[in-house]
């Protein structure tokens, strides 16, 4: 396999001097206010993920994300904080009913921008000025950033949107395995999380599937709504999981942690020019 290039040769896979945010103290919060600090929130999820992926997936890769930028920005004194994590999305594009995948827990758009706002209105009355929503479930994105435009257009503080996949998936031809379209739980996601938090992957119940084809002529620009496509599909074709119990779409028994690794390394260095160039650090 072919690696990305990193600008840093460590990432710090743990990342220990990072601590989440509810570890904190009140008084170690208030120094990283009064030092200009941003802060970055996961907003994940809780769904299922096949078998071999916990029902928190999208929260770990986005702590193990973010604790890495955080890391990298600490070797140039710049201070990002891990914010709380958002941990509930909508409900997810590939199931109509908890009842077929037992364990996912979804929100109403309503619910979740209240959730967010409210959160980050909290964050910005503290005296934080640069807050970062890293997008880590599909389908929260557009509610992500209505949340990022209103609160920026109405607080002192800048919000920003962040949609990792986008970036890292131009990545993926020279990290993975997998020549075919992967997905939810398949190799990419199955690989961060053996980076991240390998004690919660069962690769011994790995198995791969790919849902049936859509049949029909390609339409430039049709692409899958997580990776921000020109068209944003909402509901699945009806045979797009027909027969399937697994929950995913892929193959992750072709992962490995050192893929995940370098994907991981590849995002946070991602994150740390961005929040560089925000504060006005970069080169």
């Amino acid at each position: 396999m072919r690696s990305g290039t990193r600008s840093r040769k460590t990432t710090r896979r743990n990342a220990p001097g990072v601590k989440p945010y509810e570890e904190l103290t009140w008084q170690e919060v208030d120094a990283a206010i009064k030092a200009g600090a941003a802060i970055m929130l996961p907003v994940g999820a809780t769904e299922q993920h096949g078998e071999h992926l916990p029902l928190g997936t999208d929260n770990y890769q986005g702590i193990a994300i973010t604790k890495r930028a955080a890391a990298l920005l600490a070797q140039d004194g710049i201070p990002l904080l891990l914010g709380p994590v958002i941990g509930l999305g909508l409900k997810p594009f590939e199931i109509e009913t908890p009842k077929e995948y037992p364990g996912t827990i979804s929100l109403t758009s309503a619910t979740l921008k209240a959730l967010m706002e409210e959160v980050c209105s909290e964050l910005i009355r503290m005296g934080f000025r640069l807050i970062y929503l890293l997008r880590c479930h599909a389908e929260s994105d557009v509610i992500i950033q209505l949340v990022a435009k209103e609160l920026t257009e109405k607080t002192p503080a800048q919000v920003i949107s962040l949609n990792y996949l986008v970036f890292i998936r131009q990545h993926y031809k020279d990290i993975l395995r997998t020549k075919r379209k992967e997905g939810h739980g398949g190799e990419p996601e199955t690989c961060r999380m053996l980076a991240a938090v390998p004690h919660l992957v069962h690769m011994d119940r790995a198995r791969a599937y790919y849902p049936r084809e859509t049949q029909g002529e390609k339409i430039e620009c049709d692409a899958l709504p997580y990776v921000g496509g020109a068209i944003g599909r909402y509901r699945p074709p009806a045979s797009m999981f027909a027969g399937q119990k697994g929950g995913i779409t892929g193959d992750p028994t072709l992962a490995t942690a050192e893929a995940g690794e370098k994907m991981l390394g590849l995002v946070a260095d991602w994150i740390a020019k961005i929040v560089k160039r925000d504060l006005g650090k970069g080169r």
